[in-house]
């Protein structure tokens, strides 16, 4: 993962690389403030600490929450009203 002054860039492990218009909280950040990001949520979410933000690989792909979720392995719960 990387930013310049105007896009985010996401490289995947299957070799893909996607990118976005930056989110005005990192245009409006320092390089050093966008360099200092990890990857957490077990690898769903890129969190920049010094910014106390974070956002999802659903926002980067354009797809729904709970797909990127399924696809990490993770099961959607259904709660029924008794």
């Amino acid at each position: 993962m990387r930013c310049d002054d105007k896009r985010i860039y996401v490289a995947f492990d299957d070799g893909r690389e996607v990118s976005k218009p930056l989110l005005p909280f990192l245009r409006e950040a320092s390089a050093r403030e966008r360099r200092n990001c990890r990857i957490t949520d077990y690898k769903t979410a890129i969190y920049w600490p010094d910014l106390d933000e974070q956002v999802g690989v659903d926002w980067i792909l354009d797809v729904p929450e709970d797909d990127v979720l399924e696809l990490a392995g993770f099961k959607t719960m259904i709660f029924k009203r008794s």
